[in-house]
């Protein structure tokens, strides 16, 4: 028996594979459907939907087998992902590479094989609608032909499927939000709008102190504002239009050095220490304009719950397949009660240790963006020297052919 390899970008098929939010979800008709159709047109006893993970395939859809699932090593699918057609096996008995396969030796004793890879938009193929029988066999052309199209049909209800699920996601989401970021917005704009009055009116009489003061604060409320509206245009982007991932091999310390420099005058208003341990080399596989995203709301918050003349610390690690990077600050830690609700919604704004306002969205978009792109991210509860959030992307290091 020889296994299949590992597909050229295995890592980026995989984070395709999991966007659908699909694997361990219960049977769905819209897939039910086109297995049995598959089955009856090409004649076959079984037929399935597979979707190869890391270590398996997995069964969204089954016909004429209880299996919900077998190892990778031994799948039929693992080689059929690999190629751009139809893959055939007429008779698994006469072929080295399955003839004394666990799947031809014993049940479901297979002996003919035809998988239609299942190829999502950015090209990767996350797996197969396969057609198997116990005795030899052959398709048609117009077997196979029609095999290809209900494989596309397949990667429609997927997409058609997730974007049902978003869109539920969003609706529930959506009116706390926009509660929550009424009520933010008109803070900081309050301020600008209170500070700028008074300078404007009393500039002349007003010492340097005070004008550079005023300055600040018109400054600090500003950056807050536009950090609302960002927020806002970055959770619409992300709950409404899902836009395609751009993954690709990235240097990770230059998108935390511009997510710094961002955030530079807030942090110079509280003369905070940046200590950027993020090796030069170290490469992360994701997508820049998300992970700049994450860096600047863990940042946001870093500053914001910062004493005076406290430090940001920023770290990462990695092995050649998973980067964990750390974002810690000096002060007092996260409440208990706030800490279980990081992540989940998006949750009542806590004010900074100079009274910095916020709407809680940030920390729930970190989680959405870093999971979109194969991580997670977590508090670091045993911190207790202030707050300490980590978060884990893929490593874009090959993995080995096996």
């Amino acid at each position: 028996m020889k296994s299949a390899p590992l597909h050229k970008n295995e890592q980026q098929r995989l984070l395709t594979l999991k966007h659908y939010e699909v694997l361990d979800t219960p049977a769905e008709s819209m897939f039910d459907d086109l297995t049995d159709l598959a089955s009856r047109i090409c004649g076959t006893p079984i037929s399935l939907v597979s979707l190869v993970d890391s270590n398996r395939q997995w069964f969204k859809s089954r016909v004429g087998i209880d299996a919900e699932q077998t190892d990778r090593s031994i799948a039929f699918c693992s080689h059929a992902i690999l190629q751009k057609d139809v893959f055939e096996i007429p008779n698994a008995l006469d072929d080295e590479r399955f003839n004394d396969n666990p799947l031809v030796t014993n049940a479901p004793d297979i002996r003919f094989y035809a998988g239609a890879p299942l190829i999502a938009p950015d090209g990767s193929p996350i797996g197969t609608l396969c057609v198997i029988d116990n005795k030899p066999h052959q398709l048609t052309e117009d077997q196979k032909q029609a095999l290809r199209i209900l494989s596309r049909q397949v990667i429609t209800q997927l997409e058609l499927r997730l974007t049902n699920r978003q869109l539920k996601r969003a609706a529930k989401e959506r009116e706390h939000f926009f509660t929550l970021l009424a009520h933010d917005l008109r803070s900081p704009f309050n301020a600008i709008l209170g500070l700028s009055e008074r300078l404007a009116n009393t500039a002349e009489t007003l010492t340097p102190q005070r004008i550079i003061k005023s300055a600040h604060g018109i400054l600090s409320s500003s950056i807050r504002a536009f950090t609302l509206l960002e927020e806002l245009l970055q959770w619409s982007q992300l709950q409404i239009d899902q836009k395609q991932l751009t993954i690709s091999s990235e240097q990770l310390r230059p998108l935390a050095i511009q997510s710094i420099d961002f955030l530079s005058d807030a942090i110079n208003l509280k003369q905070l220490t940046i200590d950027n341990h993020i090796p030069r080399d170290l490469l992360v596989l994701a997508d820049g304009t998300l992970v700049k995203t994450v860096f600047r709301n863990l940042l946001s918050n870093a500053v914001k719950f910062s004493p005076e003349k406290g430090t940001i610390t920023l770290c990462a690690t990695g092995d050649e397949n998973t980067i964990e990077v750390s974002v810690q600050n000096t002060g007092e830690p996260i409440r208990p009660s706030a800490a279980q609700q990081l992540f989940k919604n998006a949750v009542d704004s806590t004010q900074g240790t100079q009274g910095e306002d916020g709407c809680g969205l940030g920390l729930m978009l970190c989680q959405q963006f870093i999971n979109r792109q194969g991580g997670c991210i977590w508090l670091d509860s045993d911190f207790t020297a202030g707050t300490k959030i980590c978060f884990t992307l893929p490593s874009p290091a090959k993995p080995a052919l096996h």
